[in-house]
């Protein structure tokens, strides 16, 4: 018998319209209370994709599914904190022929725009309304245009499926992912709630912001083999990071020199990133000081296996346990 393709998959989900459920379980409430900026008016979960997301959402669907896509952009999609402005600056040196000298001086931020940034935060001050409103940056930006993404692939825009670009997608092991994220909650979002806490919003699949985590990896995951698709992973970019990026450029159909490829290697090697103002939000945290913690970076530490050191073995087994129920049968390798 033969596989349904994702893309008719796309094409089904694409006619229908979306619908909002307002979200208030006991756990989502404690979860709620536990951050201090970005969830202060509530959550819904949005459908057809089943994800959770800031109820500022309903305010910004319309334009992000009918957004208009262009053939030349690229598109970074990826569940938090798995290497997405690594993947960011990688890939928007690769489709602007290495201009190093800009990317030292232009802040990735407008250089390859968060698409749906505007409903993050829970705040409308005329100030940060005009310094959020990626989309119209990203509508404005010249082509070849590299847009970021966190959202699920059902609630991307329409016209991926139809004119198809590329999209690089980034995974990375879950429980870095789950440790990285609870530091970004509590660094960056005020969360106040302990590890063990944050641990049970994210294996719920029903609190923490953005798409379930093994649902968002295993739709890209599931596309992998798909022309206009990319999946490379954290691990293998801490591993080989040439390499990765040779693999890339050959997907972007991008073509440079052994240097040219070392120097953007050099680039971004993790430590180099880390002091960059231009890719390490040190910007934005000026900018926008009252939503950043005094202690918060934007870059933690930027390891392999920070997960299995920061929680307790009982955790650590809960989550592997969570894993491998939801991984069963779709070969996927990055467990983590």
């Amino acid at each position: 018998m033969s596989q349904t393709s994702p893309y008719t998959i796309m094409k089904i989900w694409m006619e229908m319209s979306l619908q909002f459920e307002d979200i208030k379980t006991p756990l989502s409430e404690k979860f709620r209370s536990s951050n201090k900026r970005i969830y202060c008016n509530g959550s819904v979960r949005v459908s057809p994709s089943d994800c959770i997301l800031p109820v500022k959402y309903k305010q910004f669907a319309d334009r992000i599914k009918n957004f208009e896509v262009r053939e030349d952009d690229v598109w970074i999609v990826t569940y938090p904190k798995c290497g997405t402005t690594w993947t960011q600056e990688m890939v928007w040196l690769l489709i602007n022929n290495m201009d190093f000298n800009r990317a030292t001086q232009e802040n990735l931020f407008t250089r390859s725009p968060f698409i749906e940034y505007g409903f993050i935060l829970e705040d409308d001050d005329e100030r940060r309304r005009n310094v959020m409103d990626t989309i119209t940056l990203a509508e404005n930006s010249p082509s070849p245009r590299c847009i970021k993404c966190h959202l699920p692939k059902d609630l991307l825009p329409d016209q991926l499926w139809t004119k198809k670009p590329k999209i690089v997608y980034v995974t990375r092991g879950v429980k870095d992912v789950l440790v990285s994220y609870y530091n970004h909650h509590r660094l960056l979002n005020g969360y106040t709630g302990s590890l063990d806490d944050f641990a049970e919003a994210f294996m719920s699949e029903s609190v923490v912001y953005w798409d379930p985590f093994w649902k968002n990896t295993l739709d890209f995951w599931n596309m992998r083999n798909e022309e206009n698709v990319l999946v490379n992973s954290y691990e293998e970019m801490k591993k080989d990071l040439p390499g990765i990026i040779r693999k890339t450029a050959k997907f972007l159909g991008k073509e440079f020199s052994e240097e040219q490829f070392l120097a953007l290697a050099e680039h971004l090697d993790f430590s180099k990133m880390k002091d960059n103002p231009m890719v390490n939000f040190e910007e934005q945290k000026k900018k926008l000081n009252e939503m950043f913690c005094n202690d918060a970076t934007f870059m933690r530490r930027g390891e392999v296996g920070t997960g299995k050191k920061e929680l307790s073995p009982e955790l650590a087994a809960r989550v592997d346990k969570w894993s491998k129920e939801r991984i069963q049968g779709t070969g996927y390798p990055f467990v983590g």
